[in-house]
């Protein structure tokens, strides 16, 4: 297609958005309505649920014969789940009797009344914007760019090739490439999966071939045409910049209005977080407001073992593609600084367990559990003794 015009890119991608749309809300009702579980160790949701909720989507369908894989290879799922804990439209909560599940915070009030190009273009910046660098963290091998590079000049109907050059088989199937599955949901490719009945040892993941869509060949024109600045500071708000004049013509109020839902600004100070600390057979119970940072958690954690803070530390929070880790403010090369985020940003429930690091020489392991999450405020805090003594930090003799 050259040089479409507005109206042209807006029909192409339409389509690919209201599917989007419909796809996004069976994933939100099949939480909703079968009260999923999800795994205690992980937050995830658990094989079972997954391989179910698969099979009840129509972009991309996972062809697994059993419910034997983990969140993680169900990319969608997991894009999803990212999506909707990240923006605060899901909360993970702990209700008694069931463990850990799920519920709509008023946040999906708004989302839901986005119209489907808005959800789209959001969407797809979240994508490219942040998970596809959790994708990057979390698999050994990282697609994301060769899958573009691969697409560069394939026309619409056309076979996309191998990245080397077809030098090799297509590897889209003998390996789990999250990534593929993220270019299928937003229709920039389509997969052509393997037929029940073909055989294909070495391609365990059924992926017989990717073939090049109108809305791909649109989109990697225009991502050509960026500068190196725009791919070297990829980030959600400067992609929906790109993808919202280009695709759907907006205002400026319309990106404002994007960007300002994908910020989700939290209010602190409306809960207490009772944490519990365990360094080896030391355990302390820390209390304080959820106003206070991740910056003040690593202090009171030092002074509750009277270790001396002068080490460079992190707390990471999360599994999978939903990892994070906040480093001690010193690490200012880093994405995420403790210093920079409040308790109340972070997707605390009961329960939770997560690691804080001090020391990447001696490196001190923490293990840290939300023991309880309290209505009301609090400007001070708690520090008490639970049992055994606290660990010696300097075992030689200077």
């Amino acid at each position: 297609m050259d040089n479409p015009k507005k109206g042209e890119i807006m029909e192409i991608f339409q389509n690919a958005a209201e599917e989007l749309k419909k796809e996004y809300q069976c994933f939100l009702d099949y939480l909703n309505f079968n009260e999923v579980q999800l795994s205690k160790r992980t937050g995830h949701i658990g094989k079972k649920d997954c391989f179910a909720l698969n099979r009840l989507f129509c972009i991309v369908n996972e062809r697994y014969n059993s419910y034997g894989r983990s969140q993680d290879y169900y990319a969608v799922i997991d894009f999803f789940y990212f999506f909707s804990v990240r923006s605060g439209i899901l909360q993970v909560v702990k209700k008694r009797g069931k463990g850990l599940t799920t519920q709509k915070s008023q946040r999906y009030g708004i989302f839901a009344q986005m119209a489907a190009m808005e959800q789209y273009i959001l969407m797809m910046a979240v994508w490219l914007g942040e998970y596809q660098e959790a994708i990057a963290d979390s698999f050994p091998a990282f697609w994301g760019k060769r899958i573009f590079e691969a697409m560069q000049g394939v026309e619409t109907g056309a076979v996309v090739p191998e990245p080397s050059g077809g030098r090799i088989p297509a590897p889209w199937g003998n390996r789990y490439i999250p990534e593929i599955r993220l270019f299928a949901l937003f229709q920039l490719i389509h997969i052509e999966w393997l037929e029940e009945k073909e055989e294909d040892n070495d391609n365990k993941f059924r992926i017989k071939a990717l073939y090049q869509t109108e809305a791909g060949n649109f989109l990697d024109k225009l991502f050509q045409k960026q500068s190196r600045k725009f791919w070297y500071n990829l980030s959600v708000d400067t992609v929906v910049s790109v993808l919202n004049d280009v695709i759907n013509n907006c205002s400026v109020s319309t990106e404002e209005k994007l960007m300002h839902f994908w910020a989700n600004p939290v209010e602190s100070g409306l809960h207490t977080v009772e944490f519990k600390i365990i360094v080896g057979s030391c355990m302390r119970r820390i209390k304080i407001g959820d106003q206070f940072t991740l910056e003040d958690l690593h202090y009171l954690i030092q002074k509750s073992i009277d270790f001396d803070s002068d080490h460079l530390y992190y707390f990471q929070i999360g599994s999978g593609t939903s990892r994070r880790r906040y480093f001690a403010p010193e690490c200012e090369d880093d994405p995420w600084l403790a210093d920079t985020v409040s308790l109340a940003e972070l997707p605390l429930y009961e329960g939770m367990e997560f690691e804080y690091l001090f020391d990447f020489g001696d490196q001190w392991r923490f293990q840290i559990k939300v023991e309880h999450i309290l209505s009301g405020h609090t400007g001070e805090y708690e520090i008490s003794k639970i049992k055994g003594e606290a660990p010696e930090q300097y075992s030689c003799d200077w």
